[in-house]
């Protein structure tokens, strides 16, 4: 077995499955917290607890993560997931535009809009309908699935949108539109302009592991292999298998070093535009098995940032080879270079 030494004020823990090459590993994840305030400025945020299910809104069939799971073993690259609500500047607004952005070491630059509207409805035009025109919008809109395009086809109620089943706006041919409402959250450059219009749903946040394109992401079972206790997997899964984010917050490497986020219309008695400098993050990882240590890299593969109670996570992997049969006793040591330089530099200090 494997005991974990966590010598940081992160929150980590140790979990037994199956890697990308089909072998029994046992993973190490640590969560990094901080808070952030009005201004951006960041306070350390211990042992922020890691989420070990998915966890829905209600019905798994009709409702939207609330969290993905993170004791997963593996992810393709990295990923950026954000919780929150849109916040009007002020009164009489009828639609905001809302924006993520992040900037890495590498000065590579991301960004993704969001337009949110007050609530609309379906206005007859001779022969077609039209939106009508947002009312205002009085207070903060999560920014939720379920406030998204997709839903259930009001007049046929077994036609479901399968890339958000939790939506709304969804219609199969554009019918009964007396009853049938807006999304309210869009992402261009489409956006809904008839009851049959056919757009991405709009979203920072986890998709479920049943709906487009997360089901797309498919791995042959092995039930033979799972009656003995084998590898459930027939072959080598896909890469992104256990990625949550829609597709255009996924990244091709995990991220690294020093980051600065940009967060526009997203937190509430917040300047518009508030940047958020991530510092860098030296974890060091070590695993003594039979007196011999062997070092090993994690990597940073999921960014989470929830602007309502103002606080990022970032997630951190390990993958650590182990099998079952083994009896030797092995720790892993989790440690915090950043803090223990510092702790070693205010010592020296208070010695001079």
């Amino acid at each position: 077995m494997l005991q974990l030494d966590n010598r940081t004020d992160w929150a980590a823990g140790l979990y037994p499955g199956w890697g990308i090459n089909r072998q029994r590993q046992q993973t190490l994840v640590f969560k990094v917290g901080y808070s952030f305030d009005k201004e951006g400025i960041l306070a350390p945020l211990p042992q922020a607890p890691i989420e070990e299910t998915d966890r829905y809104r209600g019905d798994p069939e009709t409702s939207s993560l609330v969290a993905a799971s993170e004791i997963v073993p593996f992810k393709q690259g990295g990923e950026l997931l954000l919780h929150g609500s849109a916040h009007p500047a002020g009164s009489g607004e009828r639609v905001l535009q809302v924006k993520v952005s992040l900037r890495q070491r590498n000065d590579a630059f991301w960004s993704k809009e969001l337009r949110v509207f007050g609530c609309r409805s379906w206005k007859r035009r001779l022969l077609t309908a039209l939106p009508s025109t947002p009312e205002p919008i009085e207070g903060p809109i999560a920014l939720v699935y379920e406030n998204a395009y997709g839903g259930t086809d009001p007049a046929n109620p077994e036609e479901t949108c399968t890339a958000n089943p939790a939506g709304v706006g969804f219609s199969l041919r554009g019918l009964r539109t007396k009853s049938l409402s807006l999304p309210r959250i869009e992402c261009g450059p489409g956006f809904v302009a008839s009851p049959a219009s056919r757009v991405s749903p709009a979203g920072y946040g986890p998709i479920a592991p049943h709906w487009e394109p997360r089901c797309n992401a498919k791995v042959d079972i092995d039930t033979e292999a799972i009656t003995y206790g084998g590898c459930p997997w027939g072959k080598e899964p896909p890469e992104s298998l256990y990625n949550t984010a829609p597709l255009d917050q996924r990244f091709e490497q995990p991220f690294e070093g020093e980051m600065t986020l940009q967060l526009k219309g997203l937190v509430a008695d917040a300047p518009r535009d508030i940047l958020i400098h991530l510092p860098e993050i030296k974890p060091r990882i070590h695993l003594d098995m039979n007196e011999t240590f062997t070092e090993f890299q994690a990597a940073c593969d999921t960014l989470i940032v929830h602007t309502d109670p103002r606080e990022i996570n970032l997630i951190f992997r390990c993958a650590l080879p182990w099998s079952h049969n083994h009896t030797e006793e092995g720790l892993v040591t989790l440690r915090d270079l950043v803090a223990e330089e510092q702790a070693e530099k205010e010592q020296t200090e208070a010695l001079a």
